[in-house]
């Protein structure tokens, strides 16, 4: 081929690449119906969230958002035009819902993790520590988790825990509420066990154990932990609000009940009881909201953030 020749082919080529960065060459998607599966995600997370499934939900509007991206992905030429906005805003949407929904996950979690006056763990402690340093030869045999008498443990095994040597109870309890946030139990509860074993009346362990069953939906085993806790601390109101949820979760409504009523009691000024009591009562009587909606109510009047879904199901009329 000539220069000439080869020159006058590089520039109709040039022309064709401008001519489609101008104009779509392919034929006008059918966003709507392209978009019905995602939006369709979407719906059901949004009824995942209103039924208190947060994690379903989030898991559901990634779903969504993956679709939508993989529409601009198949249609890339229309990815940037007018058509293509609905497909946009939905991508926002998935995304804003998400960054949301974690962030009241992490405030919620953070809410249960009221650490109460440690006195008297740190005077039983140092008590231990006195009586093993005049007693050196003695060796503590590993403590089973779940029961004062040593009893079974909710189904957690310790003897594959070996010995790694001091514990730093702080280091532990971090660790654990760091996977805990991750949803790494396993890691979690390891760390809880080391600091349960040398110290089996540790407040925050026995809680954040119980935290990381609660998350596992192993709201049974949560309790057992949760019983000894509230053995030495049953003014515990992080731990009466935790022990509330998982009565709630296993269909145990009276006993939920007596601990939310516990844990106004201890601190009255606090709206959360009251909160959760509303969405107890919502629960257990969907068809008479009119107690519910005092107790949310005054709740809100205490100080507490209103909550949107909360207010749909009692037919609160959002401004």
């Amino acid at each position: 081929m000539s220069s000439a020749k080869w020159v006058m082919v590089c520039v109709a080529l040039a022309a064709g690449v401008c001519c489609a960065a101008d104009k779509p060459k392919s034929k006008k998607p059918d966003v709507y119906g392209l978009m019905k599966p995602a939006n369709t995600l979407i719906a059901e997370a949004q009824d995942s969230y209103l039924n208190g499934d947060a994690k379903t939900a989030i898991e559901l509007f990634r779903q969504a958002h993956g679709k939508l991206t993989d529409i601009e992905v198949e249609h890339f030429e229309w990815a940037t035009s007018q058509e293509f906005a609905q497909v946009r805003f939905r991508k926002a949407l998935c995304e804003t819902e998400i960054d949301r929904m974690m962030l009241e996950e992490a405030q919620g979690l953070s809410r249960l993790m009221v650490v109460t006056d440690t006195a008297d763990l740190e005077k039983k402690r140092a008590e231990r520590k006195q009586a093993a340093e005049a007693t050196p030869g003695e060796v503590l045999a590993p403590v089973k988790l779940g029961s004062k008498s040593g009893g079974a443990a909710g189904g957690v095994a310790t003897e594959d825990i070996g010995d790694e040597g001091p514990v730093e109870a702080g280091e532990e309890l971090e660790y654990a509420k760091d996977m805990i946030q991750v949803d790494r139990f396993e890691e979690a509860e390891r760390a809880l066990i080391r600091v349960l074993r040398a110290d089996p009346e540790n407040r925050d362990a026995g809680f954040l154990l119980a935290l990381s069953r609660v998350q596992q939906g192993r709201h049974t085993d949560a309790l057992v932990a949760l019983d000894d806790v509230l053995a030495d601390h049953a003014s515990d109101e992080a731990a009466l609000l935790l022990a509330a949820g998982a009565y709630m979760a296993s269909g145990a409504y009276s006993k939920a009940i007596d601990a939310l009523d516990r844990a106004m009691k201890v601190n009255p000024k606090r709206p959360d009881a009251l909160i959760n009591m509303a969405w107890l009562l919502l629960e257990i009587r969907s068809n008479d909201t009119t107690e519910a909606e005092l107790y949310y109510r005054q709740a809100v009047k205490m100080g507490a953030g209103r909550v949107r879904d909360l207010e749909r199901r009692l037919g609160i009329r959002i401004e």
